[in-house]
């Protein structure tokens, strides 16, 4: 998947975690220093953004596992119910013009014995 192709709010998301996560690897090589009470405030801040993180990607991820499952395994449930609802009406169908070929030839008779 390219991903220029992703819509632009996944986009955005991408970005912004990238920049997030450089900032806290420049942060752990010292390259940026705070004091005791930034310093709470930021692991506090780092924990809450990579568990989000976590849990979109898992769902993410979940939800693309299960597309890519459901595909390979041939027609999904709904799809297997419009099918034999398809074959249903055609059924139903060939009832009725078997049904009206009788009633046609019921017509004729009767036509003629008149």
């Amino acid at each position: 998947m390219r991903l220029t192709k992703a819509p632009l709010s996944y986009q955005l998301t991408v970005a912004i975690v990238s920049a997030f996560l450089l900032y806290l690897i420049s942060f752990q090589l010292g390259w940026i220093n705070f004091a005791a009470s930034d310093l709470l405030i930021f692991y506090s801040f780092s924990v809450f953004t990579v568990s989000l993180a976590a849990v979109l990607g898992g769902v993410l991820l979940g939800m693309f596992i299960a597309t890519r499952s459901l595909s390979n395994q041939g027609f999904t449930p709904f799809e297997i119910s419009m099918l034999k609802l398809r074959d249903d009406i055609n059924n139903l169908k060939k009832e009725i013009k078997s049904i009206s070929k009788t009633l046609d030839k019921a017509v004729e008779d009767e036509n003629e014995t008149k």
